[in-house]
Parts: C-alpha cells; structure tokens; sequence
C-alpha cells in the first residue's frame, strides 16, 4: 500500500484514542484520522506512551473527504449481515481483507466507528469493504484499540510479495455510473438501484480489478446503453 491511515468517529474515551496511538506507533502507522471527535486529545496523551506523536498530528475529517482522498476504505463492524439483502454489512475476515489489500498501491483507510453504537448503515454504504472479526460467540464487540491492534496485526503479516496494479476509485465508480444507467434503460426496480450500486461497490473492491478489466466493463456498459437508447429512439 501507498499509505495506510486510521479514522474513528466520534471517539468518547480518551483512553481508547491513547490506546489505538499506541497500537498504531506499534505497527508503523503514523496518521490518525478523527471524525467528530469528543474527546479531549491532551487527556489521551498519559495514554498513548510512544505515539503521542500520532495524536499531535492527527486530524479532523469526514466521510465526504475520505471518499475524494483514499483509493479504498474499510469500514468496520461487529454486527454483520444475516440476510442477503444487507449487503452493507456483508463482512469479510481480518485475514481475508488482509489478503485483499496484498499488493495494493493504492491510499487506504481502516475507519473505526463509535465505541457504543459503531458505524451505522449509512457509513458502511460509503466504505468500499467491511470486515468484522469473528470471535467464535455472540458477544464479537471489541475494545476499539483491540480491534486496531488485530487488523493492523493481519495486513503486517502479508508483507508485499507482489505488486498489483488496481483500478482506482475513478475507474471503479466509472463503471458503476454506466452499470447504473444500464440497469435503468432496462427498468430496473427504481427502489432497488441503491441496493445494486453498493453491491456492484462492494463486488469491484473484492475483485481486485485492475485498470485494463474496468476499462473493459466499462466499455461494455456503455455500448449497451447506447444500443438501447438508439433502439428506443426507433
């Protein structure tokens, strides 16, 4: 990876934002990225031993930014999809999406959501993948920093054996804009168009498409829609 950043929304604990600086300074990772947080940042300091260096320089975002500035972003859930319909919450494993990010040359952001509540659905939407890590019961939430600390372990042990050159965002949401238009020209249920957006998202992101391959599809798509516009104009 190009660089690899960290985001929590809206931290309430000074010691989980201290904790994840710690982790974090542990695996290499210098940037901290903080979306309405709530915390006192001097507070967290006593505990984030060697990276405080990372808590003075961290900064304030939003999603709106994260999308327009990083090739992917992983959300994170401990509530995943029963139902094949949630895609949204259609999670992957720690290693598994380690093993997705193998290669990749891209920007990417791991995003951590509230330590009571989580990333709600509308935030999964915007991330590009989700992983969640199983724990074998029902109670899968863990402590924020615990969390970081067992990703950031996962993506360390791939190493780069390989680099792979991937479609970037640009390229990925170009062929969803006319996969879109597509699926409109040929009635697709108007309730259900979000739904295929962010799955055809979510399948783009897993494939590890490279640039040829979505220029590829994206051609396709666009011919098809011209076919059918010229057919419908008679």
């Amino acid at each position: 990876m190009r660089s690899l950043s960290i985001a929590l929304v809206e931290p309430f604990y000074e010691v989980n934002v201290g904790h994840v600086a710690r982790v974090m300074k542990n695996f290499g990772i210098d940037e901290l990225l903080l979306i309405k947080p709530r915390v006192d940042l001097s507070k967290a300091r006593k505990f984030a031993s060697h990276g405080v260096d990372i808590l003075e320089k961290s900064k304030e975002t939003n999603f709106n930014h994260m999308v327009k500035n990083f090739d992917m972003i992983v959300g994170t859930t401990a509530i995943v999809s029963k139902k094949p319909s949630n895609i949204a919450r259609k999670a992957s494993t720690p290693e598994d999406l380690a093993k997705n990010l193998g290669g990749f040359v891209g920007s990417v952001c791991l995003v951590f959501g509230r330590e009571a509540t989580g990333l709600n659905n509308k935030e999964l939407k915007l991330c590009d993948l989700v992983v969640s890590i199983p724990t074998g019961t029902d109670y899968r939430t863990l402590n924020i920093s615990h969390s970081v600390a067992i990703i950031l372990y996962e993506i360390s042990k791939q190493g780069v054996e390989s680099i792979e050159e991937r479609a970037s965002r640009e390229d990925r949401e170009r062929v969803i804009k006319y996969s879109m238009k597509l699926a409109k020209i040929c009635s697709y249920k108007e309730h259900k168009i979000p739904l295929l957006r962010n799955a055809m998202k979510r399948l783009l992101a897993e494939s590890r498409i490279s640039p040829r391959e979505a220029y590829l599809a994206m051609g396709l798509f666009r011919k098809a829609v011209l076919a059918l516009e010229k057919e419908k104009k008679g």
